[in-house]
């Protein structure tokens, strides 16, 4: 029936992002964000500051030493035994031997606190402690640093005096045997003496090479190494401290918080632009613009755009071919009536000139508590013989009547269908009327059958507020039905609409302009003006045929009967 009514948008699909999301939800990420700095920034006061102290130690290859230059070592075995001279630092055996200097210290303490680590490429040990008593960190490090030398060269010298004790010994041995040969060889058999003679000769050469030996480890030197860069003032990192936690858990409340604006934006999917709502399968008719972060005179502006998106929905309307004869508008899901915009779409078609029947269907004609005559569409159902033109109600603008609900019960529910619902609506599309009906949500049993009755069904998607998946299920609700489904995008919120719609002499609670003085009867209330029929005589609407006595309807002939009764009585 029309062409192609889906607005552009620059937004992205339907799929979630996280910049679209955290652009939805920009308040919880930034107050995550300002929880993250200042968590920060309280964590970064409450830690105390840690001093720490480095003494710097080049080792020497030495007796005892886990590798020693020969034409054959390799690199790596250098680095394996650095490593290995690293983890002797930190042992019990170096650092028990600083315990004692240090009484207030543990040795759970100095293995915790004392850090080594090897500069690439170095034969250098860089011996680090760490702790909150500024004054204890330096002489810490240098004890610790001097302990693992001594302890290096008391394990050389121990290495040492093995390797003598072992020469000995065999030198021992070496002359026992030396004597029981030079004995052996005074023998008288000459196979015997010459045999112990070249024994002796072995012997005497073995024990020249022990005694060799021994003179070079008593006289061998082991340099253990040496300091060479002495530990210097504790120095703390607070500072640095103070800048890095806060800027670090600032950071994790950011991720913090765009995680949840894409879990809530996921788990909601609420409608924010036309892309969406032209996501869900269902054209876009018209779009009230979204209001910016701005709140001057932001009532107003939503006004403004709201009562924009209408006219531009009734010019869309009127441009179809064919015409619609009964509009049907609803919110999506399974939800009562939206009254404010089907009463907008309904004076601004008579506005334009429309002769126009608001069908209220869920009693939203906001009464106050002030009862009049309630027949409606209810009893037209109910009822053949009642004609539904009788049961219009005027309105504040001339060319817009209003037809109630009528109070709907079980029975007449049972025949609310598409098929008789439009058979009682017909009388006024003969006339020439155009219906609006505010219909309850489309998921609903009475909004498919009202959606079904109507030529063209309007959706109201409040931005902000409708979800994704209840358009996209008021969609196939509706498909397949005799009404063309449309949206409508309005704001999330209802709009203080300057004028609205009121019914018979009850008004609403907002504000209605006040009718010219011609228009007044003698007791100050407003009257609606005549209508004018097709032939451009003056029609008088129904309610004031009954209080004029021109029309006695059966309930108004009743009440009359019972008053006279009554009065006969007195």
């Amino acid at each position: 029936m029309s062409p192609d009514l889906t607005s552009p948008s620059n937004a992205g699909p339907g799929s979630t992002s996280t910049v679209r999301a955290v652009r939805h939800h920009l308040p919880l990420v930034l107050v995550c964000l300002f929880l993250g700095v200042v968590g920060g920034y309280l964590y970064a006061g409450s830690q105390v500051p840690v001093y720490t102290s480095t003494s710097r130690v080049l080792v020497d290859p030495s007796v005892g030493n886990p590798y020693v230059p020969s034409p054959s070592s390799v690199r790596q075995d250098e680095l394996a035994s650095l490593e290995t001279e690293a983890q002797v630092v930190r042992s019990e055996e170096v650092l028990s031997a600083v315990l004692p200097q240090f009484p207030g210290l543990s040795l759970g303490a100095l293995q915790r606190n004392v850090q080594v680590v090897i500069p690439p490429n170095t034969q250098v040990l860089d011996i680090t402690f760490a702790s909150e008593q500024q004054n204890l960190t330096q002489p810490v490090a240098d004890a610790v640093a001097k302990a693992f030398l001594a302890n290096r060269a008391r394990r050389s010298d121990e290495v040492n005096q093995t390797r003598i004790s072992r020469v000995e010994s065999r030198t021992n041995a070496v002359m026992e045997d030396l004597r029981r040969a030079t004995a052996d060889a005074q023998s008288d058999n000459a196979a015997t003496a010459l045999y112990n003679e070249q024994l002796s000769g072995a012997l005497r050469n073995e024990l020249v090479s022990l005694r060799a030996q021994r003179t070079a480890l008593e006289n061998s030197e082991s340099p253990t190494g040496d300091v060479i860069g002495p530990a210097g003032a504790g120095k703390s990192a607070e500072g640095l401290t103070a800048t890095v936690v806060p800027l670090g858990v600032a950071l994790v409340g950011l991720a913090l918080g765009c995680l949840l604006a894409v879990l809530l934006e996921r788990s909601r999917a609420v409608v924010r632009s036309t892309a969406d709502v032209a996501a869900t399968g269902v054209p876009v008719l018209a779009a009230a613009p979204a209001s910016g972060l701005r709140r001057r005179d932001r009532r107003r502006s939503e006004s403004e755009a709201f009562g924009t998106a209408v006219r531009r929905l009734r010019a869309a309307v009127l441009e179809l071919e064919p015409r619609p004869d009964i509009i049907a508008v609803a919110p999506p899901g399974p939800t009562s009536s939206d009254g404010e915009v089907p009463a907008a779409i309904a004076e601004s078609f008579a506005k334009a000139g429309h002769r126009v029947v608001l069908v209220r269907t869920d009693g939203g004609d906001n009464r106050d508590g002030v009862d009049v005559d309630d027949r409606g569409l209810a009893q037209a159902l109910l009822f053949e013989r009642v004609d539904v033109r009788d049961l219009l109600r005027p309105s504040v603008e001339p060319l817009l009547s209003v037809l109630s609900d009528g109070g709907f019960d079980a029975q007449s529910r049972e025949l609310l269908v598409a098929d008789r619902v439009r058979a009682v609506l017909s009388p006024l599309v003969r006339d020439g009327y155009l219906i609006v009906i505010q219909a309850p949500g489309v998921d609903s049993a009475e909004g498919e059958a009202f959606f079904g009755a109507a030529d063209l069904g309007i959706v109201v998607v409040r931005r902000g507020r409708s979800q994704s998946r209840t358009v996209r299920n008021a969609v196939q609700a509706v498909r397949g039905k005799s009404a063309e489904a449309l949206a409508l995008v309005v704001g999330a919120r209802p709009v203080q609409r300057v004028r609205t719609v009121e019914t018979g002499s009850v008004t609403t609670r907002e504000a209605a302009p006040t009718l010219p003085l011609e228009q007044r009867d003698a007791g100050g209330e407003q009257t609606p003006p005549p209508q004018q029929g097709d032939a451009g005589e003056e029609k008088i609407p129904a309610s004031a045929k009954r209080d004029s006595g021109e029309e006695k309807t059966p309930a108004s002939a009743k009440r009359d009967a019972g008053e006279e009764k009554a009065r006969t009585r007195r």
